[in-house]
């Protein structure tokens, strides 16, 4: 399974130690096993703990190669979609650093779209580009390949230039539209020497002090509409909804985040070129 290939790949146990804090008590199965599973799921388009349960009772050679000891229940499954947010939000940011280098990424683009679910009670009302929303907010940034470097899960209204400067990833340009034209973000950019291009915001000055948006970031700042729309709609198919609550919704988006990112890592190995298509690994 191609699957399980990415996630051994991507997943190693020198890299979730680097995270992982040790602590005392039993050792249990391992967060790199978790982890290992509950990516495979998502990259292997397993949604639901009841399917997911039932994929490892028919393929025991699954849970084994992830590194489980023995094949865990649904209780246990969904208790570990809940827990590791932190610890997955600090591995993008070591995995897309590690991507960036290898690549040597010209750009960061930023930007935030809304998760909205109107029936999780966690949730908040926020603003995005198509009105207002309720439910929660995915902040993340991408290079010029579509590649996430870094992500922030927050609820929806967390305005999107708050979460700026955890998004920023050394690179020689950074953009992203109006709502990051702010001068803390900006010399944020140059105290790790990249060139920030961002859509004039002109509510301080008036709207006949509008700028034109830079012709260079025109043509690269849709690439991060791009990579929102793939993580929507192809690596999670809009099912977030069937997951409540901050911490459970926020795993599975970052997840899918760190899915694309060791999707483009493995054909980037393979083939030279880091592609994030999920098609072939689900046929």
């Amino acid at each position: 399974m191609e699957a399980l290939s990415i996630v051994r790949s991507i997943l190693t146990k020198k890299l979730i130690s680097s995270v992982d804090v040790p602590r005392k008590g039993p050792k249990g199965h391992g967060l790199w096993a978790i982890l290992r599973l509950l990516l495979y799921a998502l990259l292997h388009g397993i949604f639901s703990t009841r399917h997911l349960a039932r994929h490892l009772a028919k393929y025991p050679e699954v849970w084994r190669t992830c590194g489980l000891k023995n094949k865990p229940d649904r209780r246990t499954i969904d208790r570990w979609k809940k827990k590791y947010p932190v610890y997955i939000t600090r591995l993008i940011e070591i995995v897309g650093e590690d991507y960036r280098m290898q690549m040597r990424s010209e750009w960061t683009v930023l930007d935030s779209t809304p998760i909205p679910d109107e029936n999780d009670k966690e949730g908040r009302t926020g603003h995005s580009s198509r009105g207002t929303f309720f439910g929660y907010k995915l902040h993340a940034s991408c290079d010029e390949h579509q590649v996430p470097l870094r992500a922030v899960f927050t609820k929806g209204n967390v305005h999107d230039s708050t979460q700026a400067e955890h998004l920023l990833a050394p690179t020689n340009k950074v953009g992203g539209d109006s709502a990051y034209d702010v001068k803390r973000i900006k010399k944020a950019c140059r105290a790790q020497r990249s060139k920030p291009y961002f859509v004039h915001n002109p509510r301080r000055e008036g709207k006949a002090a509008k700028r034109k948006t830079p012709r260079i970031l025109k043509k690269v700042r849709v690439v991060v509409e791009q990579m929102n729309g793939f993580l929507k709609q192809h690596m999670m198919k809009y099912s977030w909804t069937a997951v409540k609550g901050f911490f459970a919704k926020a795993t599975f988006v970052l997840l899918s985040v760190l899915a694309t990112q060791a999707l483009a890592f493995y054909n980037l190995k393979q083939f030279g070129y880091p592609s994030i298509r999920i098609s072939e690994v689900r046929c």
